[in-house]
């Protein structure tokens, strides 16, 4: 896959699933996306120089909408020879009314850290707050960071 496909080939890993992203669990979600990294290479990206990476984090923010708390696990990728301006993200987010209390995110480098990514990621507290609840959203975003 080139990265610039990326949102299109998590929609068909998730259709093959027979998932639909708006009904999503956060469970669901992020064992998808964690199956996708784990399973799809960027060929654009490399590895080694961290151009595709998986990232978890969660918290509650006001982005002009009001408080909201969200889990969200975005997978990064940089194509090789990219600048900052050549970052994009895959973003899977889910929104809950607030109730979380810290903020924070956890990188996954490469996938010789994904079972360690896991392990984090499945025993956080606000993943298993959050883990069978239905969010009241949940957002799929492809967009350039840089």
């Amino acid at each position: 896959m080139k990265a610039a496909d990326a949102l299109d080939e998590f929609k068909h890993f998730l259709k093959a699933r027979g998932a639909n992203v708006d009904a999503l669990s956060v469970r669901q979600g992020i064992d998808a996306m964690i199956e996708f990294y784990r399973s799809t290479r960027a060929d654009d990206c490399d590895l080694d120089r961290d151009g595709d990476m998986l990232l978890f984090q969660w918290g509650t923010y006001d982005w002009g909408q009001g408080r909201r708390s969200e889990l969200d696990i975005t997978r990064q990728f940089i194509p090789a020879g990219g600048e900052d301006e050549d970052i994009w993200q895959l973003s899977l987010t889910f929104l809950f009314d607030p109730n979380l209390n810290a903020n924070g995110n956890r990188w996954c480098m490469s996938p010789t850290e994904l079972d360690d990514f896991v392990a984090f990621v499945g025993s956080h507290a606000a993943y298993v707050a959050m883990a069978d609840r239905a969010p009241s959203g949940v957002e799929l975003d492809f967009d350039c960071a840089g």
